[in-house]
């Protein structure tokens, strides 16, 4: 953990240990949260109450197979929040993530009117409040018929984002002599980008879509709004919460709880590395 400290001046090692034990504590309070979450699901409604912080007399798992068949939120089950969730944050990722990529292709090794001030444009509006924008943006929705769509994967998820700035920087990095050497052999700017770009900024474009996929995928608030009856497990159990405490189920609600959260946790745990060093930029090292 503390590794490369030798090198380091005593200022430098006290801060940089400082540092590390604020990360080791939320990271821990993190890993708290899940384990206690699980160990809570294992239990029964009245051991939560009245001992939430010991281990269950006996680990109910049954809890994670009832959550399964009594999950249903506007007659739409467990089964089909799944396929919600995979649908909307693996399908309108990687659309987003491709848009993005394409875009910033464009915007960087073309030349057009107003090239020159895309990045300038890219930065206004990120930066611009965007507050108040709902009530416009649902009656788009409503007006193009998305709201409880399938289809709407096509406008949620914007190519304007702070990967379309990674991208860039991929590209203005990224060598021509790919490009010059490909059109030399008879290569069209399609073939280009397809065969010979876009697989050398795959290591970006795995990072920038595991991201997006992890907040996606927890998402609840927009699915709420824009669709009420395909409800994704996040938003669906938001719902399916009022009625679990109604009904004294926490047990069924915690299980709930880490069944969601799994996935993504599996995912971080085996793309790591991926999702917390950095890329690289540029195609040929030099």
């Amino acid at each position: 953990m503390f590794k490369g400290l030798e090198r380091k001046s005593f200022g430098e090692k006290v801060l940089y240990i400082f540092v590390s034990m604020i990360f080791m504590a939320v990271a821990l309070s993190y890993i708290y949260i899940l384990v206690w979450s699980f160990i809570s699901a294992c239990k029964t409604h009245t051991e939560i109450v009245m001992d939430p912080f010991s281990l269950p007399k006996k680990w109910n798992f049954s809890n994670f197979i009832e959550v399964v068949t009594r999950l249903n939120v506007n007659g739409n089950g467990f089964g089909i929040m799944l396929f919600n969730s995979i649908w909307f944050s693996v399908m309108g990722t990687l659309l987003a993530q491709f848009c993005a990529a394409t875009f910033s292709y464009c915007a960087t090794k073309y030349t057009f009117p107003g090239s020159r001030h895309v990045y300038t444009l890219l930065l206004l509006i990120m930066t611009l409040p965007l507050y108040g924008n709902g009530g416009a943006q649902y009656k788009l929705y409503h007006q193009l018929g998305l709201i409880d769509n399938y289809l709407q994967i096509i406008t949620a998820y914007g190519a304007i984002n702070a990967g379309t700035l990674w991208y860039m920087a991929y590209y203005k990095n990224f060598s021509n002599t790919y490009s010059e050497s490909a059109r030399m052999d008879g290569a069209n700017d399609f073939q280009i980008y397809f065969k010979i770009i876009l697989p050398q900024a795959k290591p970006l474009f795995i990072a920038l879509f595991l991201q997006q996929w992890l907040a996606v995928w927890n998402t609840a608030e927009s699915v709420l709004v824009y669709l009420p009856n395909l409800p994704t497990l996040p938003a669906g159990i938001y719902q399916f919460n009022q009625e679990m405490i109604y009904q004294l189920r926490l047990d069924i609600l915690f299980a709930a709880c880490v069944i969601v959260v799994m996935p993504a946790l599996i995912l971080f745990i085996v793309f790591n590395k991926t999702l917390t060093t950095n890329v690289s930029l540029g195609g040929i090292k030099g």
